[in-house]
């Protein structure tokens, strides 16, 4: 199935796992929401505002409000999201953006570095490591064979199925081709 992102360009989706969003053509993996965690926080703050509401305490209506506030606030506006676009993968996490291009990846992987899950990449020789990339640092401390890389466990979607989907885009440049150019 092919997605139209304009008159001249389509989004070929399949064999793509069923965590990718296909957003204005692009092909993007968005972060998990830590559900498990942030629920019953926000659950016990907003038992603690009613109390207070019912209580007669001013600020009652403020504590009620605060977790649906910050729950849209972290789940669409500062949700951060990897997305591949025709220069290459864009990590968006407010309030940076980061372009890794294609031509300059040699390969990609699965690693672990610390507690974490990465989906690491290697730079073609001579291509200067990535600044303010936090999995690089990661990797860099764990003395991984990798240049920089993005958190893997805490995308929608399992790790493996986030190496083949960008496995699948580096090797074949004709269906780079198809997505749309990176937006600022």
């Amino acid at each position: 199935m092919a997605r139209t992102v304009n008159s001249s360009t389509a989004v070929d989706v399949r064999g793509l796992p069923a965590a990718v969003r296909v957003r204005r053509g692009r092909i993007v993996f968005p972060a998990r929401r830590p559900a498990a965690l942030v629920l019953p926080l926000a659950a016990a703050t907003e038992i603690t505002g009613a109390v207070f509401v019912v209580t007669g305490v001013p600020i009652g209506w403020a504590v009620c409000a605060a977790p649906v506030l910050a729950l849209l606030a972290t789940g669409v506006l500062f949700r951060p999201t990897l997305e591949l676009c025709r220069e290459g993968l864009v990590q968006r996490q407010y309030p940076f953006s980061s372009l890794t291009r294609w031509e300059n990846v040699d390969h990609f992987g699965i690693t672990r570095a610390g507690n974490r899950v990465i989906l690491g990449y290697r730079l073609m020789t001579g291509v200067p490591p990535p600044r303010r990339q936090p999995a690089a640092a990661l990797l860099r401390a764990a003395q991984r064979p990798f240049d920089g890389g993005f958190f893997a466990d805490s995308m929608a979607g399992r790790p493996e199925d986030l190496l083949a989907t960008v496995e699948v885009f580096l090797r074949d440049p004709a269906r780079r081709d198809e997505l749309p150019p990176a937006r600022g």
